[in-house]
């Protein structure tokens, strides 16, 4: 195999052998940093530097390979992501199985949400008395406990507490905001950071990859009491690997926030390109809120089906297509992508309102294999931003400014997803869902066009003001 790749790499072929041996002489152990003997190839192989996928897989690889505290951070919040996935699998799983009306699903989508706004907010302030691994040691047994209520709601199958049953489990995701991106920020350098985003992404995305197709095949299978069991579990092996993290990294990303430093965000003070940056996400999320709340009302449509004996939802199945694309869309981003949708208002313009074409054929649709490829294309467009909005926070905003930053742009996300889920599921009670995305997130994409128009980022790259 390593010989057909030399082949491919006629030119450069002396090149390639003389790095990959003079690696080998300074010690590079064959087993683990093969990553390392194989980068030579791609940078000077014209075949393997077209693929892209080789590229990126090695970087991100090297970046977890050589930080084996950030391996074990990565994998701690992979396992959380998976326990979040079964919690959302069951009380929606439960939801379908009722006569809940598509507002019922918004309440749903809309309680998980809201007290993140308050409990990001706390989390930020305990960061300046506690180291950020405390808090998010404390985010993972809070969450564990609050697994009490989904239970309690599955037990008693009651609609209105099944709505509500994502309330506790979502106050304890918003303490770990601000904690999680001062470790990224202390433990990399600006070069990493497009990595991270790519990183942070996979690992979201194993709330449906993994936790729901888990949860998919175990929610019939089991009792809720084993169900539920499980799931705290995950949680329990979270809080194992975060120890590991905090054990390997270095002391500077163990400190609480000095508080002589902390910077409070004035938004309208800030330059346009910290602008852009924080408006990302906001406004997308006003495109996107109304999709997401309403998605598990149009696999409500569709009949359960078998596939090798397993009886499937359609609702679940859309809701792992969603992180699909949230999966797939960074894995397409280059550094250069990044600058060129960020600096260019009209690109990220057509990100968005390539989401909202996407989510209108999908709702307007009555064939559940293009409904499935339509949701996955929107949540590649969706997600390209996120990689954008995450890579340039942590390049433009400092040390001091990164938490305030990152709560800022969770918070008002937040927001938007609380306030703007609840009314278009009361309007497609009556109207549709077609009609509802029509009414409240055209709007919105053409919201953001102005919005971009008017916040047009300098080209060059600067990370304190």
């Amino acid at each position: 195999m390593l010989w057909r790749v030399l082949r491919a790499a006629k030119p450069a072929r002396p090149v390639v052998i003389a790095q990959a041996i003079a690696l080998l002489r300074h010690g590079v152990r064959p087993e683990l940093p093969a990553v390392w003997v194989l980068s030579p190839l791609v940078c000077h192989c014209p075949p393997m530097r077209q693929c892209w996928r080789l590229r990126i897989g090695m970087m991100m690889i090297k970046l977890l390979m050589s930080s084996r505290w950030y391996l074990w951070f990565t994998l701690s919040i992979l396992i959380t992501s998976i326990g979040s996935g079964l919690t959302a699998v069951a009380v929606f799983g439960a939801l379908s199985k009722t006569a809940a009306n598509p507002s019922d699903f918004a309440l749903t989508f809309s309680m998980s949400v809201v007290p993140t706004l308050f409990s990001s907010e706390m989390g930020k302030y305990l960061g300046k008395w506690y180291r950020p691994f405390s808090v998010l040691i404390a985010a993972e047994i809070a969450g564990a406990l609050s697994l009490l209520l989904p239970f309690y709601a599955l037990e008693t199958g009651n609609v209105q507490m099944l709505s509500m049953a994502l309330a506790l489990p979502g106050l304890c995701t918003g303490l770990a905001v601000s904690a999680y991106h001062l470790i990224n920020k202390r433990g990399f350098g600006e070069a990493d950071y497009l990595h991270l985003a790519r990183i942070e992404t996979i690992t979201f995305s194993a709330i449906a990859i993994v936790g729901t197709g888990i949860g998919g095949v175990l929610y019939p299978l089991l009792s809720s009491q084993l169900y539920f069991a499980i799931d705290a579990l995950s949680y329990l092996l979270s809080l194992v690997c975060l120890l590991f993290a905090r054990s390997l990294i270095v002391d500077a990303a163990l400190d609480r926030i000095d508080q002589e430093t902390v910077v409070k965000l004035r938004f309208f003070s800030l330059r346009p390109d910290k602008k852009a940056i924080l408006m990302i996400m906001p406004m997308l999320t006003l495109i996107a809120a109304p999709a997401m709340a309403l998605l598990p009302v149009k696999g409500m449509e569709f009949n359960d089906f078998k596939v090798l004996g397993l009886i499937i939802n359609p609702v679940l199945i859309l809701l792992f297509a969603r992180c699909l694309g949230q999966l797939i869309g960074p894995l397409l981003t280059s550094q250069s992508m990044i600058d060129r949708v960020f600096h260019s208002a009209p690109g990220k313009s057509l990100l968005g309102l390539g989401f909202f074409l996407m989510y209108l054929f999908a709702f307007y649709t009555r064939y559940l294999p293009l409904l499935i490829l339509a949701v996955i294309l929107a949540h590649i467009f969706s997600n390209i931003l996120f990689a954008v909005s995450y890579s340039t926070m942590l390049t433009y905003f400092s040390e001091d400014e990164i938490g305030a930053a990152s709560v800022f742009s969770y918070q008002s996300t937040t927001l938007i997803l609380a306030l703007m889920s609840l009314p278009p599921g009361f309007y497609a009670d009556q109207y549709g869902l077609v009609s509802a995305m029509l009414i409240f997130s055209f709007p919105a994409v053409l919201l953001m066009m102005a919005v971009f128009g008017r916040l047009k980022p300098v080209q060059e790259l600067s990370v304190i003001s």
